[in-house]
């Protein structure tokens, strides 16, 4: 993760230590934080919150706790700051070692609910009924699904004119 969406998660992660004031938490008051406290996510979507700052490296977890492995005090957030549930779609520095077609199921399977077999599912049938290749499809289905699909278009062009 790059740029605005590493600055997004880090200030949502940054405002839920903040307004708790404390530098530690476990994971159950983070996720209570995330979902119950302040409504921004779903108890299912703060749990993931908390799985990507893992990924990330922007929180690590000891003794049942978690705590930011970054300055969460001098992050600045905005007052008005409300996170989009965007920042939950966005890859995982750890996820772009990964090759683009599976990271495209696990974004899709993580933004619509579905189970992994069954996007792969729709996604075959998106490719059979238009020959195009397993990527492209991919992408027919995100959009189908109501996904941001315009981070993945270059990425998907570039790997197939790589072949």
């Amino acid at each position: 993760m790059v740029g605005r969406e590493m600055n997004s998660l880090q200030q949502v992660l940054a405002l839920i230590f903040k307004r708790k004031g404390k530098g530690v938490l476990s994971e159950k008051e983070f996720v209570f934080s995330a979902s119950i406290d302040y409504r921004w996510f779903t108890p299912k979507d703060a749990q993931l919150l908390l799985d990507l700052g893992l990924k990330n490296k922007l929180l690590e977890k000891a003794n049942g706790f978690i705590k930011p492995t970054f300055d969460y005090k001098k992050i600045d957030v905005p007052l008005d700051f409300r996170p989009s549930k965007d920042v939950l779609s966005q890859p995982s520095a750890v996820d772009q070692d990964k090759p683009l077609f599976p990271r495209m199921l696990d974004e899709i399977a993580r933004h619509s609910g579905m189970k992994r077999r069954d996007v792969v599912a729709r996604i075959n049938h998106a490719q059979e009924r238009t020959g195009v290749d397993i990527e492209v499809a991919a992408l027919v289905v995100a959009m189908d699904l109501g996904m941001e699909i315009d981070n993945l278009i270059s990425e998907v062009r570039e790997e197939i004119i790589s072949r």
